[in-house]
């Protein structure tokens, strides 16, 4: 994993980091904080009418794809 980035959310009270890595085999997935969403590369994650964050997924997404030479290799 890769740490990729933070923000503060002052007028929220939230801090969020953001880290990325690729699997190298399959992995059970276990806990039930939140329910998990999967997803491809592929999708509009600027979207707000399917992603929260108002644009801040498709920030760090475009992050990692202008570097995924460091964070996505085998």
């Amino acid at each position: 994993m890769h740490h990729v980035m933070d923000f503060k959310y002052y007028l929220q009270h939230c801090y969020v980091e953001v880290y990325v890595g690729k699997l190298k085999r399959d992995v059970m997935i276990s806990g039930d904080e939140n329910e998990l969403y999967w997803s491809d590369l592929n999708q509009d994650f600027f979207d707000m009418t399917l992603f929260a964050g108002e644009g801040n997924i498709g920030h760090m997404i475009e992050q990692v794809k202008m570097s995924k030479s460091i964070f996505l290799t085998d």
